[in-house]
């Protein structure tokens, strides 16, 4: 079900310049018309609030744990906690508001997060504070556990020259088990519900 309230109008699109959908032709900075501020996701059904908040744990915990090990990698040693922390605060604060909801090929929002500058999406208002707010969750809630999980979830190939990371035992800690917000814990082979669209500033477009 999608709702709106008139408060929700005041969102904002953006784009990575000019997007066309079958219906529309979008700026960014433009303010949702009334046809899109009205299929905004309900956030007063609970079903609903539950799946946005899922896409937006695992994009948190992705960005957390990314960062941590991108800030290793760079600089070429391990991070004390004090250095871990810091970059899980920056992340809530610089990476997680850069999240919006997709719109569809007519332009209207849906449930899906995405943080790519290529892709058509609502954000600010109660997306963007959504967003945070789940981000701080996750970091209050689960520091100590990003803490030592998190450098471990990137591995080294020397020989091939390759660095490879996954972050969905994270997830399912974290968004699954812990917040019970993605539903049942997925079989290994299965894709995780929700999943967001990630962007990251070195790599391609991925999923987490």
């Amino acid at each position: 079900m999608m709702r709106s309230s008139a408060g929700w109008s005041r969102m904002l699109l953006l784009c990575l310049a000019i997007g066309v959908t079958h219906t529309k032709v979008l700026q960014e900075g433009m303010e949702l018309d009334d046809e899109q501020a009205r299929k905004l996701p309900d956030m007063t059904d609970l079903t609903v609030m539950k799946t946005l908040k899922c896409g937006v744990c695992q994009a948190s915990v992705m960005e957390m744990a990314y960062g941590i090990n991108w800030a290793e990698n760079r600089k070429g040693k391990k991070l004390t906690e004090i250095e871990k922390v810091e970059v899980m605060e920056l992340m809530c604060a610089t990476k997680v508001d850069k999240y919006g909801l997709v719109l569809d090929a007519d332009g209207n929002p849906t449930a899906q997060w995405s943080n790519d500058d290529r892709v058509l999406r609502a954000k600010g208002g109660w997306v963007t504070r959504l967003a945070q707010g789940v981000c701080s969750d996750v970091y209050n809630d689960y520091e100590d556990f990003m803490l030592e999980a998190a450098p471990k979830s990137c591995t080294n190939d020397v020989e091939a020259g390759k660095r490879t990371c996954s972050t969905r035992d994270l997830v399912v800690e974290v968004c699954v088990k812990g917040f019970q917000w993605c539903g049942v814990e997925p079989e290994p082979d299965e894709k995780l519900p929700n999943a967001p669209q990630v962007v990251k500033e070195d790599e391609d477009k991925g999923e987490l």
